[in-house]
């Protein structure tokens, strides 16, 4: 079947100049699986200013939280994909992924000749001449937890954010008419790739070329990303271009492609650009001194322009940490006074499904991880073991087949800090795949690292014990159990804490 290409021109809408208030083609939004991950809050962000948002959802999502904050903030969300959920007078639908099948919200669109957006594309729209302070988080991967820190340290009461996770504890921010902190990163739901004789949807090479211009960028990791960066030379350019369109550029030297990023920079000098360095030495614009794990918190310590700084940030995992100091160093470069950054980090309650503990039953702990790029995943075990002296049980639920496939090698050896290992089917949108399952490289290379007995694999059939039975009967008084996906995963881990309640039990500790 042809590829069809559902970029059009966006209707007229009666002269209006777009503004930050009045985006323009994102006026009237329909965002396609609208409780995902970045387009939660792109859609927060929308309906706070005023506009007309509509979302469906699967309805798995009915009665999760995301779906609750979206409607209580006054999007018009419904349960299901249906071409009617498409009103002839929407200006655009928004897409988080790759279709790779007839979807018909998207073939309605299709039909109305309305503009079909990725959401990477709809922030450029939304940004472009944006007549505010921009603030942004980029990067191959790693960035929500950057963000969500970035945003709270900046969060003076006039400051919005579109983030792709949201803060734990926190309302959503309702607009701000100051500035705003927006996460550019591509990971933010599963992505694959569309097989011959389907039918493909691509945001039009007008929206394709628009970037975002903002006033300070933090690149928070480059590397390596299938299906958005197929090598690392397409992750570096893609973050250079992104510098280069920034007034600042903040690089944290830890990270081997922000170097390398920072090594273009330098050798080819962009005088509108200021390029700033956050880094474990004295050398560095910003002396990040190692991070003090406090117990339930991380005490952070900034030297900049010749003055110490403290600060405490409620991040596990020293990964997480040094993240922390990368958003800290912006809101400094930024302007933000120190102080107030402080005052404003103390009520900052970590990242939904960034290392969250879920809760301890029985003695065992359920720790939730939002992880896909098989770095997160190596160093989301490496930080669990901080939260435990027993075993750690990693459950696994790798993203994608497209991501699997590709770095199924690097996920499985992501697993070695582990004690054991249960694998979940591969998280894919598509219908049927006819090639190996790349989960069968997963498990070989998790085994290389665990060893044959310590690797097992949830296995479909009626027969078949469900993952939850599986993880109750791996686990002992002590252990820890780290949840890790996108999928399934997202709702797994309340369900293994209720699993281990005995019965009678009043239910799990939870924090």
């Amino acid at each position: 079947m042809e590829t069809v290409d559902t970029a059009v021109r966006p209707r007229a809408n009666g002269g209006a100049k777009p503004t930050p208030d009045r985006p323009g083609v994102l006026a009237r939004a329909h965002l396609v699986d609208v409780a995902k991950p970045g387009m939660e809050g792109l859609a927060l962000w929308l309906v706070s200013h005023g506009l007309d948002v509509t979302g469906s959802i699967d309805p798995t999502d009915q009665d999760s939280a995301a779906t609750a904050r979206l409607r209580e903030a006054g999007v018009n969300v419904v349960a299901g994909f249906d071409a009617r959920n498409v009103r002839e007078d929407r200006t655009c639908v928004v897409w988080s992924g790759v279709v790779a099948a007839p979807h018909p919200e998207l073939d309605r669109a299709q039909e109305l000749k309305l503009p079909v957006l990725a959401r990477a594309h709809a922030l450029a729209s939304l940004t472009a001449g944006f007549g505010r302070q921009l603030v942004a988080v980029g990067g191959s991967h790693g960035t929500a937890t950057a963000a969500a820190v970035l945003a709270t340290a900046l969060d003076d009461g006039r400051t919005g954010w579109i983030l792709n996770a949201p803060a734990r504890y926190r309302p959503p921010r309702r607009g701000g008419d100051r500035r705003l902190v927006v996460d550019l990163c591509p990971d933010t739901t599963t992505h694959e790739a569309a097989p011959l004789g389907s039918w493909g949807y691509r945001p039009g090479t007008a929206n394709r070329q628009r970037r975002p211009k903002p006033s300070v960028t933090l690149i928070s990791a480059v590397a390596r990303t299938v299906p958005h960066f197929e090598d690392t030379i397409e992750a570096l350019n893609d973050a250079t271009n992104l510098a280069r369109s920034s007034g600042t550029v903040v690089l944290p030297l830890w990270d081997k492609g922000a170097k390398i990023v920072h090594e273009r920079l330098t050798d080819r000098p962009d005088p509108n650009v200021a390029v700033v360095t956050v880094g474990l030495t004295e050398d560095a614009d910003v002396w990040v001194l190692t991070p003090r794990w406090l117990g339930g918190e991380h005490l952070l310590t900034l030297h900049y322009r010749g003055v110490q700084h403290q600060f405490t940030v409620a991040v596990i995992g020293r990964h997480h940490a040094l993240a922390a100091c990368a958003a800290i160093a912006t809101a400094l470069v930024a302007g933000e006074d120190p102080q107030a950054v402080a005052e404003r980090l103390a009520a900052f309650g970590g990242v939904a499904r960034s290392l969250a503990v879920l809760g301890t039953q029985n003695g065992v702990t359920v720790v939730d991880s939002r992880a896909r790029h098989p770095r997160e995943v190596a160093q989301d075990v490496t930080a669990a073991r901080m939260l435990t002296e027993g075993n750690v049980v990693v459950v696994l639920e790798p993203d994608g087949i497209a991501r699997t496939g590709a770095h199924a090698g690097e996920i499985g050896a992501a697993l070695g800090d582990a004690d054991r290992a249960l694998l979940l089917p591969v998280a894919t949108p598509l219908a049927g795949h006819d090639g190996p399952d790349p989960l069968d490289a997963v498990e070989r290379a998790a085994v290389r690292v665990l060893g044959d007995s310590a690797v097992h694999r949830v296995r479909s059939g009626p027969c078949e014990p469900g993952p939850e039975q599986r993880i109750v009967e791996m686990v002992a008084e002590g252990d820890l159990v780290l949840v890790v996906g996108t999928g399934q995963a997202e709702r797994l881990g309340p369900r293994v804490l209720d699993r281990l309640t005995p019965t009678g039990a009043s239910g799990a500790d939870r924090p």
